[in-house]
């Protein structure tokens, strides 16, 4: 049994994490990652494109390989490592069907993902204001924070299993520490609700 404040500040800091995780998750480039490492490369993918980044020797090697690449997607140079960057749907556009999965896969993930940090962005403001003696957030309708409660970790929960289940067969590639994030940020959510909706907390 734990206090009402108690309750409170628990509830808030697992949103607030949600939330944090939430944005990192859906904003990162690492949601998949190659099961084994790649000699002289690494690579991944995050929810709209992937990715490849390589040490091309000297920067004018650099240079004239990213020149070569531009019609392939976006290709930029730090010095001699060589970045590669193409998105899913231009993949998609040139022919390749396990790219328009992919990217239709990113776009649920990518949608279920930013609606469920604006949840957790509500939720979060709702309870950390009025510790700070700001009511700002006590015009927000009880039932719209209790859809908000529930809909951090659901919508991340519908958004990572709509992105998963659009992944090709027998990929060689793991989840990612984006993907983590965002497994993490939808769990604080669910947790968050489920204590507030079944622990009681004593007045």
């Amino acid at each position: 049994m734990m206090d009402a404040k108690m309750k409170g500040m628990v509830m808030a800091a697992m949103s607030a994490l949600c939330l944090v995780l939430g944005i990192m998750g859906a904003m990162g480039s690492t949601w998949l990652v190659p099961d084994e490492e790649m000699e002289g490369m690494d690579a991944g993918a995050g929810l709209t494109s992937q990715w490849a980044e390589m040490d091309a020797g000297s920067a004018e090697m650099c240079d004239m390989m990213a020149d070569n690449m531009d019609d392939e997607g976006d290709a930029e140079c730090d010095g001699s490592m060589l970045t590669m960057t193409v998105s899913f749907s231009d993949l998609c556009d040139a022919g390749d069907d396990e790219s328009c999965d992919m990217a239709t896969g990113g776009m649920i993930g990518t949608i279920g993902m930013w609606a469920g940090v604006l949840c957790a962005l509500l939720i979060t403001l709702t309870m950390v204001l009025p510790m700070a003696g700001v009511d700002a957030m006590d015009a927000v309708p009880e039932m719209a924070t209790k859809v908000a409660t529930w809909g951090a970790g659901a919508l991340m929960l519908v958004g990572m299993l709509g992105w998963y289940m659009m992944l090709p067969d027998g990929g060689e590639m793991t989840l990612g520490m984006s993907g983590w994030m965002a497994g993490a940020a939808m769990s604080m959510g669910l947790g968050s609700a489920l204590i507030g909706q079944f622990i009681e907390a004593d007045e």
